[in-house]
């Protein structure tokens, strides 16, 4: 049997209730108290884990990029047709979306609130996944799975698509499959919309 470590999983309640509120009344507008009082505990049980509520966010966006990036690559294997590999990221990024809701609206809405270093650190991370979207292309490129294109600009469209996502499905409440909507998405970037 494994045992929880009560730190790990007090900080974890604390995060979870930090997202809970921080998805609901913005960054700007939640105070600490609300974040303690949702997760069941004193105001100064929070600043033992994190000494600002900036602080508190940055956990909550690395977190989030992580399992983010967990959703998009964790099945894609290098050895699948170009078309198999970009469907996959779409779909892993609907499903992330459609799982996740309260913290794709932090990652995808509240990002005016972030200070330099989580800005940096935010641009960091979108460059990381647009290289390894641009790598993906370059390779169906030169496999001749797709046509010579500008890899940068199919890279930017795409990253357009997965940016677009995100509100009809959190904000709307768009009940789609993921399957079926990556689908569909491949099949507009594979096959364009020319009749």
């Amino acid at each position: 049997m494994t045992s929880v470590n009560p730190k790990e999983s007090k900080r974890d309640l604390i995060i979870e209730a930090a997202i809970q509120v921080f998805s609901q009344k913005g960054y700007h507008y939640t105070k600490m108290e609300e974040i303690a009082v949702a997760a069941g505990i004193g105001k100064g049980t929070i600043y033992e884990y994190f000494t600002s509520k900036m602080q508190l966010l940055q956990e909550i966006m690395e977190r989030s990029f992580c399992l983010y990036h967990e959703s998009m690559t964790s099945e894609v294997n290098q050895a699948l047709p170009f078309r198999e590999k970009i469907r996959m990221l779409v779909q892993g990024h609907f499903k992330f979306c459609q799982e996740n809701k309260e913290l794709t609206r932090i990652i995808f809405w509240d990002t005016e609130i972030m200070d330099e270093e989580l800005k940096d650190w935010a641009c960091r991370k979108r460059v990381e996944k647009e290289q390894h979207l641009q790598a993906l292309i370059e390779a169906g490129i030169s496999s001749g799975e797709i046509r010579e294109i500008d890899s940068k600009m199919l890279t930017v469209v795409i990253s357009g698509i997965f940016g677009a996502i995100w509100v009809p499905v959190v904000i709307d409440g768009w009940e789609i499959d993921a399957a079926t909507a990556a689908e569909q998405v491949i099949d507009i970037i594979m096959n364009g919309i020319k009749k």
